[in-house]
């Protein structure tokens, strides 16, 4: 099915190159002259109910900005608010990819019920974000507010010509390539929330962005995007829904299993090298679906909970507009899934390398036809390179003396249930010796109510 269209996101910003950092924002950079930047990722969720869709942005750029703006196209009237990272950082670990190394079976000859695996695992994921002029139709101001460090305006216009100078007059440097985009989404009949800081407010006051828009639907705004972007812009996209969820119209791949190889001489796999084929492959335009899962709602709250109550200073919702963290947190949850049905929730993670000529079109996404859940616990088959070699066996015995409980040795008995050898892995070896003694002292017994018989 196509989704009715969500488009957000359009950070216009006046920034000088410095290190990467993450920052609070959605969509596409402009950059005033005199200051320069890149955007070198993008972190969204989306979460999708029957009632409304939200989307939650950050990017992360290099740079050390003056001053962010953002336009946003979005339908019709929108609800605005504030997040916080560490709803980021919670659904990256909801959704890693985990892949192990081989087991190597180091179990001695002498030992045939030992195992012992020193092939740990490995996270490889990542390889180890007023009026016109000019005689144009005015622009109308739907909604104006400001919330936390930013001044928002939700506009409304028929003209290109009339709202590109209403911001422009206002302070939004609009580069010229970005101007015909603006067009098309005027043409399409959508509004636009416009974001900056307010005067005084550095950029160390961002936070994340929410924006909620009434009825179900998805597309991610690739077009606006491209402002502001290098040659390939990192993406990640959590989806929330009921159900799984993948691009409609741009290509979608996954890893499987037996594609795996991994290298002892250098602990890793190959998991990053066959993302990048992929993304070549589809020059740029593909996205990778790493995970896609039910996700108990528990395991997103708790975690916020915990931080928000004893470490309120670390987790980002800083008290804003009269509302305390815990009210911030609580906002954030309930559009998280607040209209998704108890016990549907699935948790749907993304990630694509685009380059620049994928950006030409907005991403539509789909519920998945099959609804089957993604592998993203690994364990390689394939293998190059050296393996680490067994331990040495350690020194064996034939364990205490218990003649005297069962006569002469027998071949067939084992007190230590391995012939008389040692296993090499403890956690056996200490059951296996627990075992006999448990045999001994139950033929004592038997013996003394015998005699006392």
């Amino acid at each position: 099915m196509r989704l009715a269209k969500l488009l957000l996101a359009l950070p216009i910003v006046a920034l000088a190159l410095t290190d990467a950092q993450d920052a609070s924002a959605c969509g596409g950079c402009f950059i005033t002259q005199g200051e320069s930047t890149v955007v070198t990722g993008h972190r969204m969720i989306l979460s999708v109910s029957a009632q409304e869709t939200t989307l939650w942005d950050q990017i992360v750029y290099s740079g050390d900005p003056s001053s962010f703006a953002w336009v946003l196209p979005v339908n019709g009237l929108v609800e605005f608010g504030l997040s916080s990272d560490a709803l980021f950082q919670n659904l990256e670990g909801l959704s890693q990819v985990y892949i192990s190394s081989p087991t190597i079976d180091c179990t001695p000859p002498s030992c045939p019920g030992s195992q012992n695996a020193p092939g740990g695992g490995v996270d490889d994921s990542e390889g180890s974000s007023g009026g016109g002029g000019g005689g144009e139709p005015p622009v109308v101001v739907v909604a104006q507010e400001t919330v936390g460090p930013f001044e928002m305006v939700q506009l409304s216009s028929q003209s290109s010509g009339a709202l590109q100078s209403w911001l422009t007059s206002h302070n939004y440097n609009i580069p010229a390539e970005i101007a015909p985009v603006i067009s098309a989404y005027v043409s399409a009949g959508f509004n636009f929330l416009a974001l900056k800081l307010v005067p005084g407010v550095g950029v160390g006051a961002m936070r994340p962005v929410r924006i909620t828009t009434p009825g179900a639907g998805a597309t991610l705004p690739l077009r606006m995007v491209a402002a502001g972007t290098g040659v390939v812009t990192p993406i990640t996209l959590w989806v929330l829904a009921e159900g799984r969820y993948e691009p409609q119209n741009f290509p979608s791949f996954e890893i499987q299993n037996e594609e795996l190889v991994w290298n002892w001489d250098e602990e890793r796999s190959n998991y990053s090298d066959l993302k990048q084929t992929a993304f070549d492959a589809t020059d740029g335009a593909g996205w990778l679906v790493e995970a896609g899962e039910p996700l108990s709602a528990y395991n997103i709250e708790y975690p916020l909970v915990d931080l928000v109550q004893w470490n309120t200073a670390e987790s980002g919702y800083d008290p804003v507009n009269d509302l305390e963290p815990a009210e911030q947190l609580a906002e954030d949850l309930e559009k998280l899934y607040g209209h998704i049905p108890e016990g549907s929730l699935w948790i749907n993670r993304l990630h694509a390398e685009l380059s620049r000529q994928a950006l030409t079109d907005d991403l539509d996404l789909s519920a998945s036809a099959d609804q089957v859940a993604v592998n993203r616990y690994f364990e390689a088959t394939h293998t190059v390179g050296t393996a680490p070699e067994c331990p040495p066996n350690p020194p064996c015995d034939d364990g205490p003396d218990y003649s005297d409980v069962f006569g002469s040795p027998d071949e067939d008995i084992d007190l230590w249930g391995n012939g008389g050898s040692c296993a090499m892995e403890r956690r056996g070896g200490a059951q296996a010796a627990l075992g006999g003694l448990a045999v001994v002292a139950a033929l004592g017994l038997i013996r003394r109510r015998r005699r006392a018989s």
